[in-house]
């Protein structure tokens, strides 16, 4: 039942991506409020009998997401995409703190291990600022989901390496997703951005949830 899950769940996501390409407006209003739902269901069936904090967590930061999605859906109004980005915020903690607890020990800091993803994101800052009133909402979301990044790179060594693979591929790739999105808003527009932002979303997601799935305590 679950790998059945999921292949619906890529299928939802093709055809979401799809809706970004033809475009069509009423395709992506159908199957992007499904996405989430489906990996929520995904750790549903993965965990019966065995929910833990950590399997609640889960479903919390794919929670938030999901409601970041419905309500980025009317980004076309500043206070629907301030509070996706608040929402979205809230999954992006979550994460921070289920990856952390999803270690045989704590991850020890290691600046060689992080550097690459603390010269990414000076970078995107210096493309990105200043942006008039959302200069603070950027830099507040930009470090915590590159915190999310980092921690997800520190558990090299204290999880499997097929947990802490599929989880850091997953932070990486939901950073590029948001980047991607920052850009196209902030800066420069980008051709076929949501086209960009789904793909790496929605992959981001799925190994995300595989990966902390994955960690055996």
């Amino acid at each position: 039942m679950p790998n059945l899950i999921i292949w619906i769940y890529i299928a939802v996501s093709a055809a979401n991506i799809i809706a970004k390409v033809i475009p069509s407006e009423e395709l992506d209003q159908y199957t992007k409020p499904l996405l989430m739902p489906l990996l929520m269901f995904y750790v549903y069936k993965s965990s019966i009998g065995k929910t833990t904090a950590r399997i609640l967590m889960i479903s919390g930061a794919l929670l938030f997401s999901w409601l970041g999605d419905v309500v980025l859906m009317y980004q076309a109004k500043e206070t629907f995409f301030m509070a996706g980005i608040g929402l979205f915020l809230i999954a992006q903690v979550i994460y921070v703190v289920v990856l952390r607890k999803s270690t045989y020990q704590k991850p020890p800091l290691n600046l060689y291990r992080i550097f690459p993803f603390l010269l990414y994101g000076i970078a995107l800052f210096y493309l990105l600022l200043p942006a008039g009133d959302f200069t603070l909402p950027i830099v507040i979301y930009g470090l915590v989901i590159m915190t999310m990044a980092i921690m997800a790179r520190l558990r090299e060594g204290n999880t499997s390496q097929e947990s802490y693979r599929l989880a850091l591929y997953g932070s990486i790739l939901f950073v590029l997703s948001d980047s991607i999105l920052a850009v196209n808003a902030f800066h420069t527009s980008i051709p076929y951005a949501g086209v960009f932002i789904m793909s790496t979303y929605c992959a981001a997601q799925l190994l995300l949830v595989k990966g902390l799935l994955g960690h055996v305590e």
